[in-house]
């Protein structure tokens, strides 16, 4: 079967053992964005995936899991690919390293960069509309102050409401995270108060007490349940 065109639910099934939360709405997303151009010609109007369709996809998702890339840069190496060029080298980013860039959006500085449109956040969480109004309406989920462009935490969190409303968590019940997140993020400031009365707190400092405070609530979440 290996040059027989296949179906996006095949697709699916091939590369879930490696992308586990791999979804129709992410493929959909991304062939919106043009990188991936599956075959849309046949008399059903159902898409069909070739071994080279399916070969682009996994270098795509690849590169956003393995590397961090943006679509942006990742469009860019296809397209030198399609040339017949070598693609530029983009080395990858740790996530422990971008966060400062995103942070700095979060504050309202900087271009933007990281945020994203709400078709984004559903398709790269696979969260369905109606959960993400309710989560929206519980103000649970929200757009950055002043945009309409969510943050990357927003895909985290319709992930996770996600993967909990399959256990039968009722959306509702994620009020409770939130209010820990909330009590947290209260001592977080409390600590780093003390910095910005001088030159604002060092970016390692920050990292490693938000890396504190999420070990410590790990433990305490590991010892209540066990």
């Amino acid at each position: 079967m290996s040059g027989a065109a296949r179906t996006i639910g095949v697709v699916l099934e091939m590369i879930r053992p490696e992308f586990p939360d791999i979804s129709v709405s992410k493929l959909r997303y991304l062939e919106a964005e043009g990188l991936i151009s599956p075959d849309r010609q046949q008399p059903s109007g159902y898409r069909r995936f070739s071994q080279q369709d399916v070969d682009r996809l996994l270098y795509v998702l690849r590169a956003q899991r393995d590397r961090y890339l943006p679509l942006k840069v990742i469009r860019e190496e296809l397209e030198a690919i399609d040339r017949g060029e070598e693609p530029p080298v983009h080395h990858p980013q740790p996530a422990e390293e971008s966060s400062e860039p995103r942070q700095r959006a979060k504050r309202g500085g900087g271009s933007g960069a990281g945020l994203m449109a709400r078709r984004q956040v559903l398709a790269e969480s696979g969260l369905g509309e109606a959960a993400l109004i309710q989560l929206e309406r519980l103000r649970i989920i929200q757009p950055r102050r002043g945009s309409q462009l969510y943050g990357p935490e927003a895909v985290a969190l319709a992930q996770s409401a996600k993967k909990l409303a399959d256990y039968g968590v009722d959306l509702r019940q994620m009020r409770v995270l939130q209010q820990a997140a909330a009590m947290e993020a209260a001592l977080v400031e409390q600590i780093l108060e003390q910095y910005r009365r001088r030159q604002g707190p060092p970016p390692e400092v920050v990292r490693d007490l938000y890396r504190s405070v999420l070990q410590a609530h790990a433990a305490l979440l590991h010892g209540q349940i066990h």
